[in-house]
């Protein structure tokens, strides 16, 4: 396009924003035609495109990958196969898991019927034998003083069955308070410290059988299956998982992103911050995927900042949620990508912005303009109240189409 056809389309850019109709006044002023018209604002800020979902999936226990079924970059279904592990470890852990298991549960069972167990049978039956002892002498001791009396035996006999009987009846006592311990030793936290061994091993046994399920890595949902990302510990990309690689529970295997939905992510200076509110509505554009337009919405505003070295002080990280896309935004558009996100913080369908010189002040801080309705009809006065600013000018209340008088240019 030409200079020219650039200085025309200005020209009717601003023909369009106000409608101008200028109109000289014999006063030398003019005359601005205004109208209802759609007021917007936006904030400009600079992000990265994201994935709106992703994952790291890692290793669930200590193994070697023993299969490789998908390598990274594939698209893959929710549910497919991406690589199996090795369980030769695993499962000797589940057998032993499974032993004590099986072992707290014959403790418990013993613990439950305690009073009908071999212990305590063998308590009673040593009462038992105490007290056929005790009632066997006190016969023999009574039978013996009868016989005394008759000056049958001598008193030393009668002496005798009376320490055998003081011993025996010391042996009664002590195997009753022996049954009474025996049977404590079968409730009370004796049962619950074998109650909760129990569900330990148990616990134990159902986690490492949750993991021999997952000796088959599975993809969560639909998406892209890329390397891990870089650790940082390590400094370095974690290398791509293959046949025979040893890996540790818990060590990352792959990234895997759903491309369905993305986000866009940027940073917005403290002194912006109180223009953005979630839900607003987002307009995403970027060198990558040029004459491309995405919608979107803030969704997530940052609550805690971070202190950079630039003189806006501390930044915070805003988040965009982006509508579905086409396929062939899909094609378009890749992670990592910059974006442009133009945030709309302000937006009315039918507003009335005048240039700041159109607004004049009464000397009480109210604010007028000279107004008629019909380019034949007399001036008057209009009190307005002023919104805030849009790039049309100043948005302004309590004005109706018409025309509005501005200063005489010098």
């Amino acid at each position: 396009m030409t200079g020219g056809g650039l200085f025309l389309l200005a020209a009717a850019v601003v023909a369009t924003a106000y409608e101008a109709s200028p109109s000289v006044a014999p006063s030398g002023s003019r005359w601005l035609q205004v109208r209802s018209q759609p007021l917007e604002n936006q904030l400009g800020l600079v992000g990265r495109i994201e994935a709106d979902k992703q994952m790291t999936l890692s290793a669930p226990f200590d193994g070697v990958v023993q299969e490789l079924v998908v390598a990274d970059g594939r698209r893959v279904e929710c549910g497919q196969r991406l690589l199996s592990l090795d369980t030769a470890q695993l499962d000797i852990q589940v057998r032993e898991a499974l032993a004590a298991q099986l072992d707290a549960q014959r403790t418990v069972q013993d613990m439950r019927n305690w009073p009908q167990g071999e212990e305590v049978g063998r308590a009673r039956r040593a009462l038992a034998n105490a007290q056929l002892g005790v009632s066997d002498s006190e016969r023999k001791l009574a039978e013996t003083r009868r016989l005394l009396e008759r000056g049958i035996v001598a008193r030393m006999e009668v002496d005798a069955l009376e320490q055998q009987l003081q011993i025996q009846q010391l042996d009664l006592a002590a195997s009753q308070a022996e049954l009474r311990a025996t049977l404590g030793r079968g409730k009370g936290d004796n049962l619950r410290i074998a109650e909760m061994q129990l569900s330990n091993a148990q616990a134990r046994y159902q986690a490492l059988s949750a993991l021999h399920v997952q000796r088959e890595l599975r993809a969560p949902f639909d998406g892209i299956v890329l390397r891990p990302q870089k650790s940082e510990a390590a400094g370095s990309t974690a290398a791509p998982p293959q046949p025979g690689l040893r890996v540790t529970q818990g060590m990352p295997l792959y990234e895997l992103v759903h491309l369905e939905r993305i986000k866009t992510v940027a940073r917005v200076e403290e002194a912006d911050l109180h223009q953005l509110s979630e839900g607003m509505p987002v307009q995403i554009t970027g060198d990558g995927f040029d004459g491309i337009t995405l919608q979107g919405r803030i969704a997530v505003i940052g609550v805690q900042g971070t202190v950079g070295m630039s003189p806006g002080g501390t930044t915070y990280e805003v988040t965009a949620a982006v509508d579905p896309l086409t396929p062939e935004q899909r094609r378009r558009v890749r992670l990592g990508m910059s974006a442009r996100m133009a945030v709309v913080t302000y937006r009315t369908v039918g507003g009335f912005a005048l240039p700041a010189e159109a607004l004049r002040d009464d000397g009480e801080g109210r604010s007028f303009v000279v107004y008629r309705a019909d380019s034949d009809e007399a001036p008057q006065q209009i009190s307005v109240t002023t919104g805030r600013a849009v790039p049309q000018g100043v948005e302004v209340f309590g004005l109706k189409p018409g025309y509005v008088e501005l200063p005489a240019s010098n």
